[in-house]
Parts: structure tokens; sequence; C-alpha cells
């Protein structure tokens, strides 16, 4: 009988114990709450520490003394051309013109000009012209056109200016000569040959009721053949 009034009484202090609790527990819910989260998130680190100083550090795949240390890649400096000036494309003046003497051979020669009967003729660089007296009473004017220190009696080219007609002219070398054209006018080209053997050329150019005759010998025929382009008859 005592047993089990001590029973008895040891669960109504067990029931009035948990009555009290939460008569508590009703009474400090906000409390309670806060208690119970303030725990949980404690919890929560202390076990994210514990965990996280445990953990081994990884170890290097490779030594570190191994990799090689790599050097920057400097490009070398570029060198930049300040005030560099374009090439200049050639203009019209710096193109190279024909010059006078290129276009005409004879544009820096000498004229020998008759003032008295009215012509003028160019004659080469270096040679002279000199007026000879004849004894031919036919013969007005007799020029002799040779080199610079040619001997005295030399007779390279020549010019006849003579009142003899143009027929006249031609009858004096009896061979048919070539026609040619001479100071815009109609001439007579005839070959010949004098008393020492040389060879030479004679043209004989009408000038008015009057005549003009060359004679050059063949080693200056080239200059010859200039010195005719040259002819002028003005009168």
């Amino acid at each position: 009988m005592d047993n089990q009034n001590e029973q008895l009484n040891t669960n109504d202090v067990s029931l009035s114990f948990f009555s009290k609790v939460k008569i508590f527990l009703s009474a400090n819910k906000l409390a309670v709450i806060f208690i119970a989260v303030l725990g949980t998130i404690s919890f929560s680190t202390t076990g994210y520490l514990l965990t996280a100083n445990n953990k081994t550090p990884p170890q290097n795949r490779f030594p570190q003394e191994n990799i090689p240390p790599i050097s920057p890649q400097i490009s070398p400096p570029q060198q930049v051309i300040l005030n560099a000036s374009p090439t200049a494309s050639p203009s019209s003046s710096s193109i190279s013109k024909p010059t006078a003497s290129a276009i005409d051979p004879t544009a820096s020669w000498s004229a020998y000009v008759s003032t008295k009967y009215s012509y003028s003729v160019k004659y080469p660089p270096g040679w002279n012209a000199q007026i000879t007296t004849q004894q031919d009473p036919k013969i007005l004017e007799y020029v002799v056109f040779n080199p610079t220190a040619t001997k005295a009696g030399t007779l390279s080219i020549t010019l006849s200016y003579g009142n003899r007609t143009y027929t006249q002219a031609q009858a004096l070398d009896p061979q048919t000569g070539e026609s040619i054209l001479v100071a815009s006018v109609s001439a007579t080209k005839k070959s010949s040959k004098d008393s020492n053997g040389y060879k030479a050329t004679n043209v004989i150019v009408p000038f008015g009721s009057n005549t003009i005759i060359f004679n050059a010998k063949d080693a200056f025929s080239t200059l010859f053949n200039q010195m005719l382009t040259t002819l002028k008859l003005t009168k």
C-alpha cells in the first residue's frame, strides 16, 4: 500500500514538472525560438570550423622548383620615321628635255653672212670662214671653210657666188647630176675629182639670175650636208 502511494506521489511530481515546463514554453515562445535558432547557428559554425581545420591542404602536382621561370616576351622596338616625306613623283620640270643641239645639230654653229649678196650659211665649230680673191671675173665672192690650224691653200669646203646663170654653171661640168632641194629651191648635185685625185661633191644652187656653187671633199661630206640645210637666200 505504501509503495503504491509513493508511486502515485512520484507520478504527481512528474506531471507537475512537465506541466510547469509546458506553461513556461507557452509563455516564452519567442525566447525559446530565438534560443533554438541561435543554438543551431552556433552548432553549424562550430562544426564547419572544425571540419575546415582538419582538412589537409592539397599538395602541388608539380614541385615549385621544377617549373622554369617564364620571362616576358618583349617585342623589339619598332622604328618610327617621323616627318618622312613621300617619294616625289617625277614632275614635268625634272624630266629631261631634248636640248637644242639634239633637235638641230647646227644650232650652235657660227654663220657666215654675206650682207652684200644677201645670203648666209653656217659652218661647224672649230672651223673658220675666209674670203679669198679669185682670178675668174664671174666669181663675185669666194669663201673657203677649213678646220682651224689647217695649212694655207687647203680647200676643205668652198662656196662660190657668181653671175653665171644656172644653165651656164651646170655646163662647167658636162656630167649629169642629181636633182636635190636646197634652201627651198631645186639644185643639182654632181661628183668630181680634182687633180690630186681627191673626190669631191659639187652642188649648184640657182639664186635669181646668179648661182652659188659649193665644192666639198668627200672626207667632210657629213658636215657639208648639214651646211646645205643652213643655207638661206634672202634676196
